[in-house]
């Protein structure tokens, strides 16, 4: 991606933060790796200004660590202890919000959620199952953004991106082995969610929702 094609886009920061993102979550940048400023300013031919701003936006999201006078490291994947108390964190958050806004789902939010598992019922034909598990990863966390939608309330949305559930659980997808099988097997638990949703069946939902959450598949 050269400069006039990043100059193309409404922030020239956006870009490089997705590129950043892009490159850490596809494993162009192991983890532990130093972040070079100058290298990646050189690379798109900007200025060293707004790659330090989008490092400083990525530095929230669990992606990256920073070192005073070290600069920018990829951040090491979280520990299976870790990964547990994250999948009950994000449990915890996901079921109450959703236990708020569970009245609100319309055709138009279960129309978007069979989308989204059709998209990824789809990823199974594919061969290369590290590909798989990318775009799965980011189907999956589109799917429990809808459903986090639910609530209709800005903050909480926000709250649940700035709390990096998407970012830690790409890393986990990344970091520890996975099969097609454990990740059908999840989107096949999708559908019943679907099924449940429209059916208005709120506590089955949602004990089926917190199971399907905190199911350890590594």
């Amino acid at each position: 991606m050269n400069t006039a094609r990043l100059a193309e886009q409404n922030s020239l920061v956006d870009q490089l933060v997705r590129h950043i993102h892009d490159s850490i979550v596809f494993g162009e940048m192991a983890p532990g790796a130093h972040i070079s400023v100058r290298e990646i300013a050189n690379t798109y031919g900007v200025s060293m200004i707004p790659v330090r701003e989008a490092l400083a936006r990525l530095g929230a999201s669990r992606l990256l660590t920073s070192e005073k006078n070290r600069g920018y490291f990829v951040a090491e994947p979280p520990s299976k202890v870790e990964f547990q108390e994250f999948l009950e964190a994000r449990a915890l958050f996901e079921t109450s919000v959703v236990r708020l806004g569970f009245e609100n789902v319309n055709e138009k939010d279960l129309e978007l959620l069979r989308d989204l598992n059709a998209q990824m019922h789809d990823l199974f034909s594919g061969p290369d199952e590290q590909s798989i598990i990318i775009e799965w990863s980011s189907l999956n966390v589109r799917f429990h953004q809808v459903l986090v939608g639910l609530a209709r309330n800005f903050y909480l949305s926000e709250q649940y991106s700035d709390m990096s559930f998407g970012n830690t659980h790409l890393q986990l997808m990344r970091a520890y082995p996975h099969t097609p099988a454990n990740l059908k097997k999840l989107v096949n638990e999708h559908d019943e969610l679907i099924t449940a949703l429209e059916a208005g069946e709120k506590e089955r939902f949602l004990d089926m929702l917190s199971n399907h959450v905190t199911r350890v598949v590594v």
